[in-house]
């Protein structure tokens, strides 16, 4: 080796306090990687982007820190010009490389470091492999770009997105990275078209003070890329990376690079001058790259697979934002992915979202009038409103956002996309929605009887018929969580007699689904979340308190309705009366044999007894602070089934009785 690791570390590095010892474990040596590459054979590059040679090989590894045996791995190696002498060596990068890549950085949209080899005169990084190369590539190529569909395109800026994200914001620690060199030629893209950024030579740590100021740091970069307030002053910030990514989403848009001579005719600067005339003068359409707009079927018949038109609009107007001439004006990259996520959902539904003018839904609720107001809840107020159906007039339901209770854009798209995908009798039906002028809403069938919980009291609400409601609610259930040819469960989180809407002949509909996750159909799959969602006297304790989410916490919140409705009264109601929730004031009840007197008072001589055991015996196991000794949805819904069975019959032996 020429010279020591960490001479070349400190010329770098920002942080002094490193351990160079703590990299001695990526250490490859020179003579692994001349074997892997057959000493930098033309056969194994696959492209040199600024004096760097790219390589793939495979090279076999041996894990020092867990003392693992070697496996074959395919990688990317990375070898930096060797000329160190030079002014532009690339020294520096390599290092600064090493530093940032090995602080921690762990993200699956930022390529990982598996080692380097700093021997002899080599400078080498050794990378993941991304197999398909690198996102520059494919907009230069025609052939290739054809592989690149609208709605991939759109995936690979929502990876890219997620990687800037993370860097900027969400690393441990607090700490923070500017990239400094965002563009096409450093997105390399996986197997399965996923994208990593590939590139951070050129980036800095932004100290833990200044996530909001700027540093001042000479400039480097390519032209077109280039955030014009760091050009013009040596000023950068997190939004030099925006705009940078701003370009890039122009590239994919266009489907030419930012430094096609098409551009360059126009303005040094190249494609963002260009996309900003554009954009103002409303001709951004004539740039659009053809190929997406011509895709096509398998079997050739044009499908209008292309751009969506929602998607389009949202796409444009966030690269748009992107490429603002000053920083204040350009988005978080939290906004960016937002943006782009719920440009993705538009194109993913193409043909089946229904969307609504927000004048025609202003006109169906007399303009969201308070007299047409019929709840609120954590998404917002909801309206009652009479929309024009043909010759006469469709009831419907108009769930308004309103950030302030919490919940946002997520939470918004996350119940389109359920009420899309999973339709059943037993199911909120969507009937719209509307996204315009920054008012987020979603129109929903009407259930005439409005929420179970106003009727828990009411006498007239026969336990058969409470059955009926528990069968329908059961059904919903299994619906959601066997997938029933689905390739994926929804979890509901927020199971209550609130969320349990009924129409003029009782049936019942489950709704709210803004607080749901979905999971694909893999047995036993649990999700972490950060913080329990739900509502208190309803949320499984165990998800609560660990913050491990199964389908098993649904069937808990199930078992609070089920003895909701069999006591007649709410677990808020049961609170303020005996000093704690329902499930704890079951558990006393039951421990002290007195199962009968939780039943609601006015309905107990209907019920039969066989009846009342099955029910009982059920939801109680619902209860159960063991997730896994909780029954499933197919089960609930059998037993169930058989205590109406029994209801039904111990009615009729009652009514021949009589008789």
């Amino acid at each position: 080796m020429a010279c020591g690791l960490g001479k070349y570390i400190g010329l770098a590095l920002s942080k002094p306090n490193l351990d160079v010892n703590n990299l001695e474990h990526l250490k490859i040596p020179l003579t692994r990687i001349l074997s892997a590459t057959n000493v930098f054979s033309n056969t194994y590059r696959i492209a040199i982007h600024d004096d760097i040679q790219f390589y793939r090989a495979e090279l076999d590894h041996y894990d020092k820190e867990n003392h693992s045996s070697k496996r074959q791995n395919i990688v990317i190696v990375k070898r930096y010009p060797s000329n160190r002498r030079h002014e532009y060596s690339g020294e520096k990068q390599f290092l600064t490389e090493i530093e940032i890549l090995s602080s921690g950085v762990k993200h699956p949209n930022i390529v990982t470091l598996l080692g380097f080899c700093l021997e002899d005169s080599e400078m080498i990084l050794v990378i993941d492999n991304f197999s398909n190369g690198f996102l520059g590539s494919y907009l230069r190529n025609l052939k290739d770009k054809r592989l690149l569909t609208w709605e991939k395109r759109l995936k690979i800026c929502i990876d890219v997105a997620h990687g800037l994200r993370y860097i900027h914001s969400q690393m441990e620690d607090q700490k923070m990275i500017i990239n400094r060199d965002i563009c096409s030629y450093n997105v390399g893209l996986d197997e399965n078209w996923g994208a990593k950024i590939v590139y951070f030579g050129d980036s800095v740590f932004l100290p833990l003070d200044k996530k909001d100021e700027a540093l001042c740091l000479k400039w480097i970069g390519r032209k077109s890329y280039t955030d014009p307030v760091y050009k013009k002053t040596n000023k950068v910030k997190r939004e030099s990376d925006v705009y940078g990514f701003g370009v890039v989403l122009f590239e994919i848009l266009c489907g030419r690079l930012a430094h096609d001579p098409i551009y360059l005719k126009e303005s040094d600067i190249g494609l963002a001058h260009v996309a900003r005339r554009s954009f103002s003068t409303r001709s951004l359409k004539e740039l659009i790259d053809p190929i997406i707009k011509e895709e096509v079927c398998e079997i050739g018949f044009v499908l209008n697979r292309g751009p969506n038109k929602d998607s389009l609009h949202t796409f444009i107007k966030i690269a748009h934002q992107c490429v603002a001439e000053t920083q204040d004006k350009r988005p978080t990259m939290n906004v960016v992915v937002k943006e782009l996520e719920k440009a993705l959902f538009f194109q993913k539904n193409n043909k089946d979202i229904p969307r609504m003018s927000l004048e025609d839904i202003k006109q169906a609720t007399q303009n969201f009038h308070n007299d047409n107001c019929i709840g609120r809840g954590g998404f917002g107020k909801v309206h009652k409103g009479n929309f024009q159906d043909g010759d006469g007039f469709k009831t419907i339901v108009a769930k308004r956002l309103d950030s302030r209770y919490g919940q946002g854009e997520q939470q918004f798209l996350s119940e389109l996309q359920i009420l899309l995908d999973f339709k059943h009798e037993n199911v909120i039906g969507l009937v719209g929605f509307c996204d315009e002028n920054d008012e987020k809403i979603i129109i929903y069938e009407y259930a005439s009887k409005g929420s179970l919980d106003r009727y828990l009291n009411d006498a007239f609400l026969t336990w058969e018929k409470r059955l009926d409601i528990c069968i329908d609610v059961a059904r919903a259930l299994d619906f959601l969580h066997g997938g029933v040819g689905k390739q994926s469960k929804v979890i509901h989180r927020d199971i209550k007699t609130a969320n349990i809407l009924l129409n003029d002949d009782w049936k019942a509909k489950l709704a709210d689904f803004g607080l749901s996750l979905v999971s694909p159909l893999v047995k036993e799959t649990d999700y972490v979340i950060d913080h329990a969602c739900g509502t208190t006297g309803y949320l499984d304790p165990l998800y609560r308190k660990s913050g491990f989410l199964t389908i098993e916490s649904d069937i808990y919140s199930f078992g609070v309705v089920l003895f909701e409705i069999l006591c007649g009264r709410s677990t808020f109601e049961i609170q303020k009366q005996e000093g704690h929730y329902l499930p704890e004031f079951i558990e006393e009840s039951f421990k002290e044999g007195k199962h009968g007197e939780v039943v609601f008072e006015q309905i107990r001589e209907q019920i039969a007894p066989k009846s009342l055991i099955i029910f009982q015996e059920i939801a109680y196991q619902c209860l159960h602070v063991d997730r896994e000794k909780r029954p499933t949805t197919k089960k609930v819904l059998m037993q169930l089934k058989k205590a109406l069975v029994f209801q039904v019959s111990y009615r009729n032996f009652m009514k021949a009785w009589f008789l």
